[in-house]
């Protein structure tokens, strides 16, 4: 099959599609930075005949002086130059990156400069994306260091001496490290009730305990309820396995979940953790567990307030409950498919 050769306009032509593609568009202007030769020009742009014998205010606008500007600095030194520049033409703003070269003549005088136009919208929007995820991770930051000062602050008040300190500490941490991991997985959308309490009780027992159980509503919890449910949760299965129905009294504890209206007719979650004793509590294990120092301070003050949930919180010899009502501005439910 014959081909016939390519032409010189047919060069052009594909060398202009190419950069159409690419979002890049030339401009030449002379000493006096009018307009002379535009190429590549996008469809809603002025035209080279339009332009012809204009200056940078056709194209730019209010932007025309600080490009023409830089353009002349250009011409005065006879170096390359950037420039971005924000162009808004009826209300619809696009960012473009302004590359300058000067024209030199044989006798190395300046007399013209070469403007390459390229499209950084996609740039602009990466750059800003970044800037409130760096801005929201720094907000996360300073939350999670103020959780982790918060527990070595209540931890040393309720230890005895500096391992035992040291012990309950990395356990806490380690707590939370798991809540944060759900979370994180989740892209900080938040972590599922039930995954989360797994991901407490897990590290403790290898697996879930037989005399464990969960039922109800299974609700997706924001980052900040996970964080510090997760750190309930684990108060809550640490006292249950030194003196509760996980440990040595014996018997099963319930973790219930159950959306209801309130009384002012708002949705709420009843997160209850019902511990049953095979064997009654003997009144010194109650009042030592009435009166432990962090785990009293997480679960009946630290986790409600971050929560805005109401809490109650009952022991006897025969079983403890532990209950928050939660409002809904801390969960949602999701369609599972």
């Amino acid at each position: 099959m014959t081909r016939n050769p390519l032409t010189d306009s047919d060069r052009m032509r594909i060398k202009l599609a190419g950069l159409r593609s690419a979002g890049v568009f030339t401009m030449y202007q002379d000493a006096d930075l009018v307009i002379r030769f535009v190429a590549n020009f996008p469809s809603d742009w002025p035209t080279e005949i339009e332009l012809e014998g204009q200056t940078d205010t056709a194209l730019f606008g209010d932007q025309a002086s600080k490009v023409a500007a830089a353009k002349l600095r250009v011409l005065d030194g006879g170096g390359a130059s950037k420039l971005e520049v924000l162009r808004d033409v009826d209300q619809d703003p696009h960012w473009f990156l302004l590359k300058m070269v000067p024209d030199i003549d044989a006798s190395g005088a300046v007399i013209g400069v070469f403007t390459t136009i390229l499209d950084i919208d996609d740039v602009k929007y990466r750059e800003a994306v970044l800037k409130t995820l760096l801005r929201e991770l720094n907000h996360r930051s300073k939350n999670l260091l103020a959780i982790v000062q918060s527990i070595a602050t209540q931890t040393a008040r309720s230890s005895d001496d500096l391992p035992g300190f040291l012990y309950s500490f990395r356990n806490r941490i380690q707590s939370m490290a798991q809540s944060q991991d759900l979370v994180t997985a989740s892209d900080w959308r938040g972590a599922e009730l039930f995954a989360l309490t797994k991901s407490q009780l897990q590290p403790l027992f290898g697996k879930l305990p037989s005399a464990f159980n969960m039922v109800g509503d299974d609700a997706y919890l924001a980052p900040n309820a996970a964080l510090h449910l997760g750190l309930a949760l684990h108060e809550l299965a640490i006292d249950s396995l030194a003196k509760g129905a996980l440990g040595p009294a014996g018997g099963g504890v319930e973790l219930s979940a159950e959306e209801r209206t309130s009384d002012q007719q708002e949705p709420q979650l009843i997160v209850t953790w019902t511990e049953t004793f095979a064997r009654p509590l003997s009144e010194q294990d109650i009042g030592s567990s009435q009166n432990k120092g962090f785990s009293k301070t997480v679960l009946g003050r630290v986790v409600p307030q971050a929560l805005s949930a109401e809490v109650h919180h009952e022991l006897d010899k025969d079983r403890m409950i532990y209950q928050l009502t939660i409002p809904d501005s801390q969960y949602e439910f999701r369609l599972k498919h």
